[in-house]
Order: structure tokens, then C-alpha cells, then sequence
């Protein structure tokens, strides 16, 4: 049961949602299109697809070129109805191969931020159970406009779009359910997660926001990743049963 996972950048892993795929019996097949990494021609071979996070901007074409087949590449496991996550900036260009803008938010999140599921969150199979109130990691400067008839599963007051679903198959976040201690400590280290903090002590910081959300915030990561490949083993049973 191969899953692409498409990783945008080295401090960027799957992480728990990547050690829950493992869990649940897939195989990870990781392309790092920043490494000069040739995605695959199309979905045919994969039973599912996890779009990461990255530091590069899909809202810009002139500032920041992105590979066009990466948006048909998303859009293909979103018509075929195998299960696509996308992930911070994953999420945006999903909803971007679906049609949709990605611009700039009115503010940057960086850190552990509340995010409020809303009413079809609560209903939603991988969101059931998880709310009202989550604090995830977040790390993103833009925003996007929902795909059409999307529900929108959690939100915020800095950032609107924190979650939806696109089908029954295609989801998208914006904050980042992935991470563990050492992602988080390794984003701490970067000089633009300082600047963007406006603190040179980030590392300090954010040890005492993880002590106070990050095993929260992984709990649930591994929650709705664990739930994710229960959808990704029953569409792949239900497409092998036509």
C-alpha cells in the first residue's frame, strides 16, 4: 500500500503522521521536488498522497515558480477519490489545484496557536472527539480561499481556514499535525523562525510552549493520522472490491 509522501523541505518530515502510516501498514514513498526530486508522472501505483509544508510561497507565480504538475498531480488523486492530506502548504495547494487563491494572510502564525473545531469539524470522522479547543503548530504566513462546497473543520481568529474537507477523500490543514519535539526544537534553530518570533531566544521559548501543548498537539497529530489511514485502507478495499 505505497503512499507519496512530497516533502518540500529538509526540516519538514512526516513525522507522527508519518510514523502513523507506518503503523497502519504503508509504505512511504518520499519525493523532495526541492532537491531536484522528480515527482511521479501521476497517482497510478498509489493508494494515497500526503502533501508537507514548506517555506516556499504557491500564492506568486513570478516570485516563487512552483511545478505546475505538482497542482495536476493533487488534482488527480482528488477526482480518482484517493485520500489526499495536504499539510500547512500542503493544504494551500490543494486548494489551489482546486481552483482556488492562495494570498497572503493578515498575519504570520509561528508556534503553538488556538484553533477552534467548528460544528462540521465535530462531526467529521477524523476531527469527531478532538475539540472544541486544539492548540496545534503552526508556521505560515499565507491563506486560502475554501474549495467550493468544502466544510470548513476548524478555525481561528489570526487565520479563518485552519482545516476543511474538500471530499470524502481529500483533506486539507493548515496548522501542522506532524510535528514531534525534534521538528519543533530544529525550527527553533532556523534565523527566520527568530525573525519571525522577534526573539533570538526561540529556542527557550518555544521549550516552554512544548511543555505546555506538545503532547497535546501530538496526540491529536497521531489521532487524525491514525484515522486518515483507516480512510486510506478502506477506500483502497473498496476500490479493489469494484
Amino acid at each position: 500500500m505505497k503512499i507519496l509522501v512530497v516533502q518540500h523541505d529538509d526540516e519538514g518530515p512526516a513525522g507522527v503522521v508519518g510514523e502513523q502510516i507506518d503503523a497502519g501498514g504503508g509504505e512511504r514513498i518520499t519525493v523532495s521536488p526541492h532537491r531536484g526530486e522528480a515527482l511521479p508522472a501521476s497517482s497510478a501505483g498509489f493508494a494515497a498522497a500526503v502533501f508537507l509544508g514548506g517555506p516556499m510561497s504557491v500564492a506568486d507565480d513570478n516570485t516563487h515558480p512552483p511545478d505546475p504538475h505538482l497542482f495536476a498531480l493533487a488534482r488527480a488523486f482528488h477526482e480518482e477519490g484517493k485520500p489526499l492530506l495536504g499539510i500547512c502548504l500542503g493544504s494551500q495547494i490543494v486548494a489551489r489545484a482546486l481552483g482556488q487563491r492562495v494570498y497572503r494572510n493578515a498575519t504570520t502564525e509561528v508556534g503553538f496557536c488556538l484553533v477552534e473545531i467548528t460544528d462540521e469539524g465535530r462531526a467529521d470522522p477524523l476531527f469527531a472527539g478532538l475539540g472544541p479547543l486544539l492548540h496545534p503548530m503552526q508556521w505560515h504566513e499565507d491563506t486560502f480561499d475554501l474549495p467550493a462546497g468544502a466544510a470548513l473543520l476548524a478555525t481561528s481568529a489570526a487565520c479563518r481556514h485552519q482545516a476543511y474537507r474538500a471530499s470524502a477523500t481529500t483533506y486539507g490543514m493548515q496548522f501542522h499535525p506532524e510535528v514531534d519535539r525534534r521538528i519543533v526544537e530544529a525550527w527553533a534553530a532556523l534565523p527566520e523562525a527568530q525573525e519571525a518570533m522577534g526573539t533570538p531566544d526561540l529556542a527557550a521559548l518555544w521549550r516552554r510552549h512544548m511543555n505546555e501543548h506538545l503532547a497535546a498537539a501530538e496526540a491529536v497529530g497521531r489521532t487524525l493520522a491514525d484515522r486518515w489511514m483507516k480512510l486510506v485502507i478502506a477506500r483502497k478495499n473498496e476500490q479493489e472490491r469494484r
